[in-house]
């Protein structure tokens, strides 16, 4: 995990990221499409240099913003904050974590997706049973009513002690 010294540098990080690969969506989609088969050669390119970047901002952000409910919500400047910006953590590390004196306080996934059907449904149903087991109190933090409704529903049926937090 890495340590969060300063979160508006990690916000200014993050517009940077998102500059950079507006640039790149800019530059491949500059062409006008003149087949069907040029075209899908260039939503390809399109996608497969943009994709993962673009969940990963995301995700970033909306764990800045967790952190920033989280310190607005009872949480001082004690507190020594870790993260996992790029969701690149192991299986047993939050995507957010909150520590004093090594004790941990706070443990926090966080899902960009939109909409809780299908895959995401059961991931999230995945990363709740997950988080239900890390130490310190414990946050989910969603972007959209339908993430939070889902994610309130799945901890309330399971017992899950998670607060479902729409940022």
């Amino acid at each position: 995990m890495e340590r969060i010294e300063d979160a508006a540098r990690a916000e200014a990080k993050i517009l940077r990221d998102m500059q950079q690969i507006v640039s790149n969506i800019r530059r491949l989609s500059a062409l006008d499409v003149k087949d069907v088969r040029s075209g899908i050669a260039q939503l390809r390119e399109i996608r497969s240099s943009v994709y993962e970047d673009l969940n990963q901002i995301q995700h970033e952000y909306l764990l800045l913003r967790g952190l920033g409910w989280l310190l607005g919500n009872g949480f001082d400047s004690k507190v020594e904050w870790e993260w996992n910006p790029r969701q690149t953590g192991s299986g047993n590390e939050p995507d957010l974590r909150g520590s004093v004196n090594g004790r941990i306080l706070v443990s926090a996934e966080a899902s960009t997706s939109e909409n809780p059907i299908g895959t995401i449904d059961s991931r999230m149903k995945a990363t709740l049973a997950k988080l239900s087991q890390m130490e310190g109190q414990k946050f989910y933090f969603v972007g959209t009513v339908g993430m939070a409704l889902r994610a309130e529903t799945k901890t309330r049926k399971a017992s899950w002690s998670i607060k479902v937090v729409q940022v």
